[in-house]
């Protein structure tokens, strides 16, 4: 027993003996278990003319899965610019406008000093104006189109997409148009003359030059017929009737003009 005391002792004594090739290894051991892999150039040459012939042959789903795998891998800020672009472009021509102009608005705000900085910009309207939204529903993504589009005009007056941008802009402004049009001529199938009034007024002041102006005149007179109609005294009656003969004037004017024919449409609401 008092052997076994002794020998205790010793061994405390002396404990820094048996931790010091501890010490000594194991950090060893973790920096080596630690040291990353480097990246094979090679690799990353391969994958990048992987991704390029995929998007040539127009295989932008695969081209797509392939940008996901490189990027993380791309330390270079330009590569990266360049094949984000790459992906933005697949998901346009996929048909995902709202991503593509997620993208390219990504792009615009990432690499100001970017290469293609004014084609990324332009797409990044050019995609907005392109998601279809159904004129009954909300126009937001309209609007922002109509913004950013306006914007790379501004921006590039003599630009490479101007023609491109402005029969963008001239679309989105009809689709609004037609959905205000909707909206005045829905006041007159409730019955809410005044307010369809009011609305068709406004409309014919902004849009002037419409094809819809026959539409409009007539709803027009239609809602001050109705009002004559509904009026409580003779005096209210005249004044309504009156109101109703300057817009028949008005038609009869925008019938007899030529050029009223040419540009009037058959869209019906």
């Amino acid at each position: 027993m008092k052997d076994y005391i002794i020998n205790l002792s010793v061994i405390y004594r002396f404990r820094w003996l048996f931790l010091l090739p501890c010490t000594l290894v194991g950090p060893t051991f973790c920096v080596l278990a630690a040291a990353p892999v480097p990246i094979q150039q090679d690799f990353l040459v391969g994958q990048k003319g992987k991704i390029i012939r995929f998007y040539e042959r127009k295989r932008y789903a695969k081209a797509n899965e392939q940008i996901e795998l490189l990027l993380p891998l791309l330390k270079n800020r330009l590569d990266r610019a360049k094949f984000e672009c790459y992906q933005a472009y697949c998901n346009f021509y996929e048909k995902k406008y709202l991503v593509s102009a997620h993208q390219f608005h990504w792009l615009v705000k990432q690499y100001p000093t970017f290469q293609q900085a004014e084609e990324v910009l332009f797409m990044y309207g050019y995609s907005l104006a392109c998601e279809e939204v159904p004129i009954a529903l909300d126009q937001t993504f309209t609007y922002k189109a109509i913004d950013a589009l306006e914007h790379y005009l501004a921006v590039y007056p003599a630009g490479a997409y101007c023609h491109k941008a402005a029969e963008a802009l001239q679309s989105l402004r009809n689709r609004l148009m037609h959905k205000h049009f909707r909206a005045a001529a829905l006041y007159v199938r409730l019955g809410y003359y005044h307010a369809a009034i009011v609305a068709l007024k406004n409309f014919h002041e902004t849009y002037p030059d419409t094809a819809l102006k026959e539409q409009v005149l007539r709803l027009l007179i239609k809602c001050y017929e109705k009002l004559g109609m509904e009026a409580a005294n003779e005096d209210k009656k005249k004044e309504i009737l009156f109101s109703k003969s300057f817009f028949v004037q008005q038609l009869a004017q925008h019938l007899s003009d030529p050029s009223s024919h040419a540009a009037a449409g058959n869209t019906t609401f």
